[in-house]
């Protein structure tokens, strides 16, 4: 795989595309509307799309706001970086945040919107949301071990919100990916070990 183009690995992307398709958000309540979804799916080859625009001083002073639909595209950046069956888990940590970065620039969605993110604004934000859910993953695990018969799924979720309010002192606002991510074996070891 050549890591300045991490889009030859198609099979690979589709596993990932239908792990996404088959994820069910309909038994949670959620701030942030999953059908009205705009991202393209990754095509295996390469587009043809012209490159992002310079950007001037006075738009780089701006900071950007992290969007639920970039942090989606964010999440497919790193799962399909670290899950690379190709180069595993033999890469360096600065390789590992390029590769990351290359796939986010290089996604439909960042060439659409004209998104100038680099591989450190990246990772900075993907160190901010692996910190939260990790979080929100405790307070699922406390709130699944406190179920009482005839509560459902969304009790349990209002429970997690709960307990994660009391912990931090503030409201678990990224439930969108808490909810890609809470199936993955990270966070799905996470749920079992606490």
């Amino acid at each position: 795989m050549d890591p300045r183009n991490p889009y030859t690995q198609s099979s690979y992307l589709g596993h990932l595309n239908n792990i996404h398709e088959n994820l069910s958000y309909d038994s949670f309540p959620s701030t942030v509307n999953f059908g009205a979804s705009e991202i393209p799916h990754f095509s295996s080859q390469q587009s043809d799309a012209p490159s992002p625009p310079e950007v001037t001083a006075a738009e780089r002073s701006q900071r950007t706001k992290w969007t639920p639909a970039d942090d989606e595209v964010l999440i497919s950046a790193w799962l399909n970086t670290s899950k690379d069956p190709i180069v595993g888990n033999s890469q360096k940590g600065g390789t590992f945040w390029d590769r990351v970065g290359a796939y986010y620039s290089g996604s439909p969605h960042a060439i659409e919107n004209g998104d100038q993110r680099n591989h450190r604004h990246c990772k900075q934000r993907w160190h901010r949301l692996n910190d939260q859910v990790n979080k929100f993953c405790a307070a699922y695990s406390a709130a699944e071990r406190q179920l009482a018969s005839g509560e459902y799924d969304t009790d349990v979720l209002k429970k997690a919100h709960h307990i994660f309010f009391t912990d931090q002192g503030t409201r678990f606002n990224l439930e969108h990916a808490w909810c890609l991510l809470r199936h993955e074996q990270k966070w799905a070891d996470l749920n079992f070990n606490i």
